[in-house]
């Protein structure tokens, strides 16, 4: 923790420096993680028609990607702790390059594991989606929803003009192009980060939300206790509480829709009879309603966190469902837009009841624990749907068992309850 306080710089801003790194942490969220996500599933028929795959082995090279940028989340919160976040992004980023660089020469499906599932999946763990709901939760307090909404949007923008950028390379140069396009763009995002972040408001000498210092020292007996009981927290004593678990099953609950839906939806959609450009537009269409859904998620301002998980997740079921039994253009659009919709919304919602339920000062470890263990489920799922089609043809048991998945997370959701606090900590640590 000493390493990353001599990264401090005190100097005091008359503007609030945060609303200007919600705009940075947009750009290093949205390009950082999207194309690497986005692309390999999107360039999945022309890879597995280049090196001989299977849709099994595609979906393990996902599978291990979702994995590792899951379960390097608990490393990353630590290194956040130790080093700051600025100096982890920036290694995120150079890693992602890397990985992506030799994955355009890659030849083999033992080079794709390594290149693109572990070196892309640990790089873009680093770069983004800890780190950047780490900033907006350091950053900001009373506006925390509607500040993980506004970075996480940034997924679905950047996602549509991924599935452009994508069908452009398929159509006109070839995948190993774009791999090495997306590596010079990760270079990029270095140098951006190591520029524009700034871990915590004392950095600049200003305080949550861009408050006055008199504002923060008269605040009522009440918010204080709260601000304080909340930040209390450490990663063994929220690891101890059932909620702790019930948000574990949640994630995997809106994670596994969205990573099957990603690495095996062109398939899919293809199987049904339509075209690769009509798949496209469908697939395009549900990245962008995702934004739709994390703006949703901002409601957990205003109304309970946990009750829009819960919505969020049953919505998403529905999604599942209707991919289930569909048949037609129409009824893919519909059954996709209700799985962005849902995973969107479940996505913030999970980051908000975290931070909620287990203050700011354990945020990044907790949510990293958290991406740890769900990502074992999340990882294995793309290639057990992969597996399933390759033995039976077609995704139905995947995709209904998926639906039952979300159906209980929404129901857990509901009966979530606000963890019993441990002892509070010193007032002025837990409000620094």
């Amino acid at each position: 923790m000493a390493a990353a306080r001599t990264e401090t710089t005190r100097t005091t801003l008359r503007f609030f420096y945060g609303w200007w790194l919600l705009g940075f942490a947009w750009i290093l969220y949205g390009f950082g993680a999207a194309p690497g996500y986005y692309s390999w599933s999107f360039f999945s028929p022309e890879i597995i028609d280049d090196l001989a795959l299977t849709r099994g082995q595609t979906g393990a090279v996902f599978g291990l990607f979702t994995f590792m940028f899951n379960s390097i989340a608990p490393i990353t919160g630590l290194a956040i702790a130790r080093w700051g976040t600025r100096r982890v992004m920036v290694v995120g980023n150079l890693v992602t390059a890397l990985g992506c660089w030799l994955l355009s020469d890659a030849g083999t499906l033992w080079e794709c594991l390594i290149y693109f599932g572990l070196l892309v999946g640990a790089g873009i763990g680093l770069s983004t989606i800890v780190p950047c709901q780490a900033l907006a939760t350091s950053w900001f307090t009373k506006y925390r929803a509607r500040a993980v909404a506004t970075v996480l949007t940034a997924g679905g923008t950047v996602g549509v003009l991924v599935t452009w950028f994508d069908r452009v390379m398929v159509q006109e140069y070839s995948w190993r192009t774009g791999w090495q396009i997306i590596a010079v763009l990760s270079l990029a995002l270095a140098v951006l980060a190591a520029v524009t972040v700034r871990n915590r408001p004392s950095d600049l000498g200003q305080k949550p939300d861009g408050m006055l210092a008199e504002a923060t020292d008269h605040r009522s007996a009440d918010a204080t206790f709260t601000a304080v009981s909340s930040d209390a927290w450490t990663l063994s004593t929220a690891l101890r509480t059932p909620q702790f678990a019930v948000l574990c099953l949640c994630t995997v609950a809106f994670a596994i829709p969205w990573s099957v839906t990603t690495a095996h939806g062109r398939l899919h959609l293809e199987d049904l009879g339509l075209s690769t450009d009509v798949a496209a537009q469908i697939l395009s269409v549900m990245i962008l309603v995702s934004i739709a859904g994390r703006i949703t998620g901002a409601a957990g301002d205003f109304l309970v966190p946990e009750k829009v998980l819960g919505f969020a997740l049953l919505v998403e079921a529905a999604g599942m469902f209707g991919l289930l039994l569909a048949t037609t253009a129409t009824m893919a659009y519909v059954s996709t837009i209700l799985v962005a919709l849902g995973f969107g919304a479940a996505y913030i919602s999970t980051a908000v009841v975290v931070a909620k339920f287990f203050g700011r000062i354990a945020f990044a470890q907790t949510l990293g624990a958290q991406y740890l263990i769900s990502g074992i489920f999340n990882a294995l799922s793309p290639a057990i749907a992969g597996w399933l089609f390759d033995s039976t043809g077609s995704y139905n048991i995947a995709f209904s068992t998926i639906g039952m998945m979300c159906v209980l997370g929404g129901i857990l959701a509901f009966r979530l309850r606000v963890p019993q606090p441990p002892r509070p900590m010193n007032v002025d640590a837990a409000t620094e």
